[in-house]
């Protein structure tokens, strides 16, 4: 997906994509997406995009965008709806974002960021539903994150990736604290925060997991080092085009 140079203030975008019965899709973004602050003579406009998803049995979708980036002032809501047509459908969703043009000395100066992102059943029943709003005097409180980063993880095809996840972050909640230990590539990734949350509704299993970073380079290496145990699923081609997209 493309947004040109970015998406201007008071622009509406609507994407619909159905995944068909036993195929996977990939779908990448060309760089962050950058969300442009407001004009004067539209300033109480506000920035919408919306991506609606269909996923069908024993289909795949890899939802893996760069980051969103708002300007400071920009006024940004996104909702990202995915449906999976029965148990067997599956979906890696990733949504993430960091705290502005960091180059600029603007960290956390946009107006409003809101993101949704629901995945349902056919029926309208709800497996998950997360929201997050950042606005009015949220600066201070981010403090001292630069990046946050939501995955959803769901289905029969990413069993195995859920479980990695469950695996390492009992091991690093149960590891005891050793001050003098050598540092070694845990060690270096102290400075994110992440956690795990168990998904089981409606006969779909997974898990979401949500990280902070001190950086978006931090964060952004922390994300590719934990997907990719999905190489053998999009393949050699596709993962190296995600991997060197950011």
């Amino acid at each position: 997906m493309s947004y040109g140079g970015g998406i201007v203030h008071g622009d509406r975008i609507h994407v619909n994509v159905r995944v068909g019965s036993k195929c996977a899709l990939v779908l990448l973004t060309q760089g962050s997406t950058k969300v442009f602050r407001p004009q004067l003579r539209a300033a109480s406009e506000q920035t919408y995009q919306t991506i609606i998803i269909d996923v069908e049995p024993d289909a795949l979708l890899f939802l893996l965008p760069d980051p969103v980036t708002c300007f400071k002032d920009a006024m940004y809501n996104q909702r990202q709806s995915v449906t999976l047509h029965g148990p067997t459908a599956s979906v890696v969703l990733l949504d993430w974002m960091t705290s502005g043009r960091m180059s600029r000395g603007e960290r956390w100066a946009f107006a409003k960021y809101f993101s949704v992102n629901v995945i349902k059943t056919t029926s309208e029943k709800i497996i998950v539903r997360d929201a997050l709003l950042l606005q009015d005097n949220f600066a201070k409180r981010m403090e001292p994150i630069d990046a946050f980063a939501l995955i959803l993880i769901l289905g029969p095809a990413v069993a195995d990736v859920a479980q990695t996840f469950r695996e390492e972050h009992k091991a690093q909640r149960i590891k005891p604290f050793r001050p003098n230990a050598t540092h070694d590539h845990a060690s270096e990734e102290q400075g994110i925060l992440w956690s795990v949350s168990e998904i089981e509704e409606h006969g779909v299993c997974g898990v979401a997991v949500r990280a902070a970073g001190p950086s978006t380079e931090e964060l952004k290496d922390w994300i590719k080092r934990r997907l990719f145990s999905l190489k053998p699923l999009v393949g050699h081609c596709v993962w190296s085009m995600y991997a060197n997209s950011f």
